[in-house]
């Protein structure tokens, strides 16, 4: 079973380090794409021994951008162009896994087939997703201009409240 790691970076170059060595495996291939705002040269010194290591061409990235989908979509081509691949994984360059690659292959190896994307209707998951929808985020390539928090999610003015007959993920009936 063959793995692809899909992981975009944009800061702490140390824990992504640890990330490669976490998935240093020769049943993976790692796609990485680096934010065009990072200093590249703390990401190119980490190397992989078993694991293929691509890194792709980079863009900026903004949080709540649609940005954020095309370089997914950049790395998607990017591992399909490589090869055939059992799995995708989509990660942050601060994600750890929390088990080794041989219970993680094993796990996927006894599922095959199976996808694991989805959606629950939990409270949590609701409450979750209202206040991430409770406001428009404007200018979002545009916030570390407005914040005087750099590289905080605060907006500081750069979001506001939806039009009435809006209320979280959902629009209300006239």
């Amino acid at each position: 079973m063959k793995f692809a790691y899909l992981i975009i970076a944009h800061n702490e170059p140390e824990v992504f380090g640890t990330l490669l060595g976490l998935l240093d495996d020769e049943r993976n291939d790692i796609f990485v794409h680096v934010d065009a705002k990072a200093d590249i040269e703390q990401f190119c010194i980490f190397k992989t021994e078993r694991a293929g290591l691509y890194f792709i061409d980079r863009m900026s990235v903004y949080w709540g951008d649609e940005s954020q989908i095309a370089v997914e979509l950049r790395l998607l081509r990017a591992a399909r162009s490589a090869g055939r691949y059992d799995y995708y994984h989509l990660l942050s360059g601060v994600d750890l896994p929390l088990k080794s690659q041989n219970y993680i292959h094993r796990f996927f190896a006894e599922h095959a087939g199976t996808e694991y994307v989805g959606v629950t209707h939990s409270d949590f998951n609701v409450s979750d997703l209202e206040r991430k929808t409770r406001y428009y985020h404007l200018f979002t390539r545009y916030s570390h201009i407005l914040s005087n928090n750099r590289g905080g999610n605060s907006c500081n003015g750069c979001c506001v409240r939806p039009a009435t007959g809006w209320s979280g993920s959902r629009r209300r009936s006239a």
